[in-house]
């Protein structure tokens, strides 16, 4: 391709993008990154991408997604969290090959690549040997995506495991960020969840991420459990666990002092509203955030439930926290004079947000000279488009993957006339029907992926969590 590209006469989402600054200008893209952004360039030797009636803006950020995950589409679809849990993370994760999580994971970041996601993190949580770990790198630097592979701890329940303890596990992610990490795709770590795990390991799992100059990432306030709960943030606080190279997810069942200490540690959050509504997690936590001055963040979490792309994500977030604001003054017999959350705040949450909380936003998130040309033009012609009367709107409450046309990756086109350029689609998905029909011929004599829940699971749950937390600093009640 080209050394210089420009993106002609689009209605261009300029810097960050929840002031909805938009104006029709060029945009030049210079070895890989964006060049200038000016109403009109004139002649310039590049290679044209004429934007027409299409805005131009900056990738998605994606930061929670389990790419792996993609081979079992559709599977939970009506699974709540406790059912995730045992269908997926004990029952599922044992039957995964090498070859299933490469499949997975490329044919999750070509998805999302092509509904305009140019940037994710990877929280890959099933590293059942070196190999699973050597494919789902793989995977993800040839999808073309920018991004985290972030090398997931957990110890899915194999019967015969590779990893016998814990230390070879971290060995193992030191053995990945030396030499074998590069290009567009940097490593970050996965926390176990804490009490799955000894209070030692995640001392030791933080420690290396540490030791690394890691983004760590955690499922973080899940478990609405009343007095039993684990307060995750708290205990890292008071453990010295805590920092602002963090990313915790969901964040649902956090109390406000937990809220406040991730914002006074400069830590980052990513809500998923599909699956958080979905499994029981409770609402989205984006205001809360917002409330706190921080950056919320958004992801897709699991496509063995919902779809890969942000347009749902966006729509979701925004209209579950007007919903949450607005029922209590319904219960109270009154009507709400105005909503709070608008549609600024979710598409920076997809964008700018999202690179805020990889720690990447002084290379991608927003369309201005100097970051990565990591860019979506999204036509605006269709019947389900017109008039356009607020660019911002129409982009978040109109806008659908089938309308991304043209994707571009620190400048290489990902995706052009609205196709993949870098890889066949039908490739990928026959190697994941391959991988699905595997799994679910190895799980049918088990019961599928969903054998019937044991009776008292999470009691038992959260009593090897209480085992495994008597290291743990002791926290006022």
């Amino acid at each position: 391709m080209a050394e210089r590209t420009v993106i002609r006469g689009g209605q261009v989402v300029c810097g960050d993008p929840g002031l909805g600054d938009v104006r029709r200008a060029d945009v030049l893209v210079s070895d890989g990154r964006i060049e200038a952004v000016e109403p009109d360039l004139g002649e310039v030797d590049a290679e044209v991408i004429e934007a027409g009636q299409s805005f131009v803006l900056p990738g998605f950020v994606d930061t929670h997604r389990h790419l792996w995950q993609t081979v079992m589409r559709g599977v939970t679809a009506d699974w709540s969290l406790l059912e995730y849990f045992w269908g997926i993370r004990l029952n599922a994760a044992t039957a995964f090959a090498p070859e299933d999580i490469h499949a997975g994971t490329l044919a999750g970041a070509a998805e999302a690549l092509a509904g305009g996601t140019t940037c994710l993190i990877d929280f890959s949580h099933c590293m059942n040997t070196p190999e699973h770990a050597d494919e789902a790198l793989r995977a993800l630097q040839e999808s073309g995506v920018r991004g985290v592979f972030a090398y997931g701890f957990y110890a899915v329940p194999l019967e015969a495991p590779h990893f016998t303890e814990h230390a070879a596990r971290l060995a193992d992610a030191r053995r990945l960020a030396d030499g074998h990490v590069s290009g567009r795709v940097s490593l970050g770590v996965a926390l176990t969840e804490m009490g799955l795990a000894p209070w030692a390991a995640t001392g030791a799992e933080v420690a290396l991420a540490r030791e690394l100059g890691a983004l760590a990432t955690a499922h973080t306030g899940c478990l609405w459990t009343g007095p039993s709960r684990v307060r995750e943030v708290e205990l890292l606080h008071a453990g010295g666990l805590l920092d602002p190279d963090q990313l915790h997810v969901h964040c649902n069942a956090c109390n406000a002092r937990e809220l406040d200490l991730l914002a006074e540690a400069g830590a980052a959050v990513s809500c998923t509203p599909e699956t958080e509504l979905q499994m029981g997690m409770g609402y989205p936590v984006i205001e809360k955030l917002l409330a706190r001055g921080m950056s919320p963040s958004l992801g897709c979490d699991i496509t063995s439930n919902n779809a890969g792309e942000m347009f749902t994500q966006m729509r979701l977030a925004l209209q579950a926290n007007r919903a949450r604001r607005n029922q209590p003054i319904l219960d109270g017999g009154d009507m709400p004079e105005q909503t709070h959350l608008g549609v600024r705040d979710v598409l920076r949450a997809a964008t700018l947000g999202g690179a805020e909380a990889l720690k990447l936003d002084e290379v991608c998130g927003t369309v201005e000279a100097g970051k990565a040309a990591d860019l979506v033009v999204l036509r605006a012609d269709g019947l389900h488009m017109r008039p356009v009367h607020d660019p911002i709107a129409s982009i978040v409450l109109h806008g659908r993957p089938s309308d991304v046309e043209t994707v571009l990756v620190g400048g290489v086109v990902a995706k052009r006339d609205g196709r993949l350029t870098g890889h066949d689609p039908g490739t990928l998905a026959a190697a994941a029907e391959r991988s699905g029909e595997r799994l679910a011929a190895a799980l049918a004599p088990r019961g599928g992926f969903l054998p019937p829940l044991p009776e008292g699971l999470l009691a038992m749950t959260m009593a090897a969590a209480e085992t495994n937390l008597a290291g743990a600093p002791a926290l006022p009640a």
